[in-house]
C-alpha cells in the first residue's frame, strides 16, 4: 500500500518509462514538470507547442532542446489534436494539460474519432497525503473536476473509478465516505438521500471491492476524535480512504483548500478514458504536476 508521494514517485521508477504528451507547453512550470519526470526516470515528455518558445524555456533551465521530443504546434486546438493523435497511435501513454483550457482539450479527447473513449464515465480523482493521523497515508477525493452535478448512477460510477485507482495503489478494500453536511438522511438535502442509497447499493453488492458509508460530514469521515465525541460508529468513520463529494463545486473548493490552506501535496488524474488524462489547474506547481504524472504511471490498463 503506497502511503506517500515520495514512495509513489520512487515506485514509479520501476515501471517501463511512459511517454507523456504535454499539451500547449508554453509555461515554465509545465515544462519544468516534464523535465522533472525525465530526470526522475518516470516518464519521457513530449512537448507540444510553439517550438521556439519551448526551446527557449528549456535553455532557461539549462536543458538542451535536442534531448527532448518537441512537436511544433501553432495553437491550443492544434496542440490538443496532436496529443490525441499521438495517443491514438500508441505513441503517448499519458496526456497532461499545459497552458490550454480544459474544455478545448477535453473536447478533442471525448470526440468519437479520438479512439480514447471506453464507454465508461470520465471522472477526476484527486489524491493528497492525509497527515492528520500518527501515520501517513494517501486519501482520495472525487469528483471535483469533470462531473458538475452527478446523478445517483453517475456517483456510483465515480465511486467505482476512484476504487479502481486505489486498488492500483495497493488499497485492497478502500473505505469510501459519501460526504454531505450531516451524518443522517434529511429529505431536504438531496446529497444525504443519495449517500444512503449508495451505501445500500454497496451492501447489496452493486458497488464492489470497497466499503461505502454515507452520508458523513467531513469531520466524521476523517477524524476518529470527532466520531467518538459525536458517538458515530462505522467501518469507514474516522478513517476514509476516498471522499465522494456531492458536486463539482464542493470538490473544487475542498481540493483547493488542500493546496492553499493546508499546503498539502496533491496530484490528480482523470480516469475512464483509454489512457490517463491529467488536467491540473494552470496555477499548480511543477511538483504537484509531477505527482499527477507518477499517479498516471500506475494506472496502466485501468480501462481498455
Amino acid at each position: 500500500m503506497i502511503k506517500s508521494f515520495e514512495e509513489l514517485i520512487n515506485r514509479a521508477k520501476a515501471y517501463e518509462n511512459k511517454r507523456v504528451a504535454i499539451v500547449s507547453s508554453l509555461s515554465e512550470h509545465t515544462i519544468k514538470s516534464g523535465i522533472m519526470a525525465k530526470k526522475n526516470d518516470i516518464a519521457e515528455p513530449i512537448f507540444i507547442g510553439e517550438k521556439g518558445k519551448v526551446e527557449e524555456i528549456l535553455r532557461k533551465f539549462d536543458e538542451s532542446p535536442s534531448d527532448y521530443i518537441i512537436e511544433d504546434s501553432p495553437s491550443e486546438e492544434d496542440s490538443a489534436l496532436k496529443a490525441v493523435e499521438l495517443a491514438g497511435k500508441n505513441e503517448a501513454d499519458i496526456i497532461l494539460k499545459g497552458n490550454i483550457s480544459t474544455s478545448t482539450l477535453m473536447k478533442k479527447i471525448l470526440a468519437k474519432e479520438s479512439g480514447l473513449r471506453t464507454g465508461n464515465l470520465l471522472s477526476d480523482v484527486l489524491i493528497t497525503e492525509d497527515t492528520s493521523k500518527e501515520y501517513k497515508k494517501l486519501i482520495g477525493m472525487s469528483d471535483g473536476g469533470i462531473n458538475i452535478l452527478p446523478t445517483l448512477e453517475e456517483k456510483k460510477a465515480i465511486i467505482e473509478n476512484a476504487v479502481k485507482v486505489f486498488h492500483k495503489l495497493g488499497y485492497d478494500n478502500p473505505k469510501v465516505a459519501v460526504l454531505s453536511c450531516v451524518e443522517y438522511v434529511n429529505e431536504k438535502i438531496p446529497s444525504t438521500v443519495e449517500a444512503k442509497k449508495l451505501q445500500e447499493m454497496n451492501e447489496r453488492g452493486e458497488i464492489k471491492d470497497c466499503v461505502v458509508e454515507g452520508p458523513l460530514a467531513l469531520d466524521l469521515a476523517v477524524s476518529e476524535f470527532a466520531a467518538n465525541l459525536k458517538g458515530v460508529k462505522g467501518k469507514v468513520v474516522g478513517n476514509a480512504d476516498i471522499l465522494i463529494v456531492p458536486n463539482i463545486e464542493a470538490g473544487n473548493i475542498l481540493g483547493k483548500s488542500f493546496t492553499y490552506f493546508t499546503h498539502l501535496r496533491v496530484g490528480h488524474i482523470i480516469v475512464g478514458a483509454r489512457i490517463p488524462v491529467l488536467i491540473p489547474s494552470r496555477a499548480e506547481t511543477e511538483d504537484d504536476r509531477l505527482n499527477s504524472i507518477a499517479i498516471a504511471v500506475f494506472m496502466e490498463n485501468l480501462f481498455e
